[in-house]
């Protein structure tokens, strides 16, 4: 990754049930070993992070989050901004909730803060 004050991540959703029901296939190829998508056949997009469907929340917080609120900690500027047209999956790589809670043992060493709705 080179080094840039802004990162692009980009998280691949899996299809909905609904997508699924309807015969919808994917249209996004992740790259194997290289932060690249290729939608369709022939147009490719390069990022600084690549998601697959099946990659964890706390691999995305662990790769992407975590060294920005590791920042913003320690004084320095940090904005994290979910983009996408409606049902691009937003909400799916947020997550979703309103419940805050942060214990002692999670502070060490990562910041975490648990929102469920």
């Amino acid at each position: 990754m080179a080094s840039s004050t802004v990162r692009v991540a980009l998280r691949i959703r899996p299809l909905s049930p609904q997508e699924h029901a309807s015969g919808e296939t994917e249209c996004v190829t992740q790259l194997p070993g290289v932060p690249q998508i290729v939608i369709g056949a022939d147009r490719a997009f390069t990022f600084d992070y690549v998601f697959s469907p099946e990659v964890s929340q706390e691999q995305v917080y662990d790769d992407a989050i975590g060294p920005l609120v590791d920042q913003f900690v320690q004084g320095y500027n940090a904005t994290i901004l979910a983009y996408g047209q409606t049902g691009s999956g937003k909400t799916f790589s947020m997550g979703t909730g309103l419940t805050i809670s942060v214990t002692q043992p999670e502070l060490q060493g990562k910041y975490h803060v648990k929102i469920d709705m």
